[in-house]
């Protein structure tokens, strides 16, 4: 290992975590942050005395992760989901549906036709197709099942998760499982009975102040402080190292190290990397990060009339809303609401709809998105705290041909030895891929 330090570029969870774990093995590392903070899109904010995060609002905590966070010193900082988080709904003809997320259970809702349930029940009896090369969620859904559980289910779902429209996006990155058990058991149903563990399990869990105390502790953690204002503008090969040009506040600097780590945003990633290989940047330059808008209102609780006691709802976009979904947070952890209140974070935008914020204004955007949650559940009274978070470039896309991007990356790495693309976009959106990621990642470096 050389005595160089790694060369980390970004301070959101990815690079954070990644020197955390460098740390531990006693690594040398440095950070290096375009911004003047670190976390990237782990964002809490405090209002009016609601908790509010204007990124991941929920994490979903194996056993492993926890003893993480208790490494951390997190463990008093920890707030559990309440039993209510287990209700998920879905919206259709501008009502609530409680569906569950295994498919046969959705068997007793008339949230769908009967021809999607006998679709849903008979999927086990069709015959699986050899395997194609990549598709699209819609077509892989539609294809074993039909379109009403494709729009209805499947693209809610998503939304979601990724923010993302299901006509574009790999069924083989975003939902990994269906075609491996179309591949393996010839059916998505018995590949699910058979897979049981793969309907979820884990606890739902926050942290007392918002999710960015996550990555505050870790940068709390760090030895070595975080380099902030520092726009790396290139990357050369030069005798077995490499020379990261950067501008750290405004003067020109230059760093030497045999290994570097790009946890930047692909599209960074793209403009750092371009003078080594502007095919790869230009794969990297083409995924798509959507815009979105995080909105979120209090209300008095007095204005329910029923309690919503459940995670949430989601909103299929063929029922032509102006939002994808909403968390029910004071629901799920009553601390993030002052008493007597009730806390709502609603999401906006995404791949299907960002054409929004082009067609309205923000301000007339928040009125249509208010006046469409009130009316779905009968709220009384306006919100008593309302806050609009956007983010230009939110959740990266996996779309079709994803695979061959990381392809691409793979080859680039054999190329430039040393140097590591990492981020979101190749470890997945989920806070445990990520660090179980930068765990691996370091222990690979500790070897080489």
């Amino acid at each position: 290992m050389s005595d160089q330090p790694v060369l980390i570029i970004g301070a959101g969870l990815s690079g954070l975590s990644i020197a955390y774990e460098l740390q531990k093995l006693q690594v040398p590392y440095q950070v290096l942050e375009v911004s003047d903070h670190s976390g990237g899109v782990m964002k809490s904010i405090r209002e009016n005395g609601f908790e509010l995060d204007a990124g991941a609002n929920t994490i979903a905590a194996s056993p492993e992760l926890l003893q993480y966070f208790q490494e951390l010193g997190l463990e008093n900082e920890i707030l559990q989901a309440s039993a209510a988080s287990k209700n998920r709904f879905l919206v259709r003809r501008k009502q609530l549906h409680a569906v569950s997320p295994h498919p046969f259970k959705i068997m007793g809702s008339p949230y769908l036709s009967r021809s999607s349930k006998w679709r849903l029940f008979t999927e086990r009896f069709r015959k699986a197709l050899p395997a194609a090369e990549e598709e699209s969620v819609t077509t892989f859904v539609t294809r074993r099942f039909n379109k009403e559980i494709a729009e209805y289910v499947f693209d809610p779902v998503l939304s979601g998760i990724y923010a993302g429209n299901p006509d574009l996006m790999s069924v083989g990155e975003v939902l990994p499982a269906l075609p491996r058990w179309e591949r393996e058991y010839g059916s998505v149903t018995k590949g699910l009975m058979k897979d049981k563990g793969a309907m979820g399990g884990r606890k739902i869990i926050s942290f007392k102040g918002g999710n960015q105390q996550l990555t505050n502790r870790l940068q709390q953690l760090l030895t070595t402080p975080v380099r902030f204002n520092c726009k790396v503008t290139g990357i050369t090969a030069s005798n077995g190292n490499y020379i990261v040009s950067v501008i750290e506040n405004g003067l020109s600097e230059r760093f030497t190290a045999s290994k570097v780590i790009l946890t930047s945003p692909a599209y960074c990633t793209a403009e750092i990397i371009t003078t080594l290989d502007t095919a790869t940047a230009a794969m990297l330059n083409n995924i798509h990060y959507p815009r979105m808008g995080v909105l979120h209102l209090g209300f008095d609780a007095a204005a329910l009339p029923q309690p919503l006691d459940g995670f949430g709802f989601l909103v299929p976009n063929a029922e032509k809303m102006h939002f994808l979904g909403a968390i029910c947070n004071s629901a799920i952890f009553p601390e993030k609401a002052p008493a007597g209140k009730i806390l709502f974070t609603v999401f906006v935008g995404g791949a299907r709809q960002e054409r929004l914020f082009d067609e309205m204004s923000e301000e007339t955007l928040q009125q249509q998105v208010v006046s469409e949650v009130r009316s779905l559940l009968n709220l009384s009274a306006p919100p008593v705290m309302q806050r609009f978070s956007t983010w230009p470039k939110a959740i990266p896309q996996l779309n079709v041909g994803h695979i061959r991007l990381r392809s691409a990356v793979a080859d680039f790495e054999k190329k430039y030895p040393g140097i590591h693309i990492s981020g979101n976009y190749l470890q997945g959106v989920a806070i445990p891929a990520l660090l179980q990621h930068a765990a691996t990642l370091a222990a690979s470096l500790k070897k080489n």
